[in-house]
């Protein structure tokens, strides 16, 4: 049996580029959702753009900001 990898080596512009066709997407269902007007389509299309919203948050929540950093290259805050 395969195990998944846990590590990934992306840029910072790979991640900039995933989060763009997240939102993206999230826009393009929203969109649709108010088009149709179809309860029906419309709660399948919220627990989508629920997810892509969650997807979004995790991938910021594991950024590393450095917006100062001092002698012991430590990120200050």
């Amino acid at each position: 049996m395969s195990k998944h990898q846990k590590t990934f080596q992306l840029t910072i512009r790979h991640i900039d580029l995933i989060e763009d066709a997240l939102r993206d997407q999230i826009g393009r269902l929203a969109h649709a959702a108010i088009a149709d007007g179809v309860p029906s389509a419309s709660a399948e299309s919220d627990a989508l753009i629920h997810e892509l919203n969650e997807l979004l948050g995790s991938l910021h929540n594991q950024k590393i900001f450095y917006s100062q950093v001092n002698r012991t290259g430590v990120p200050a805050g």
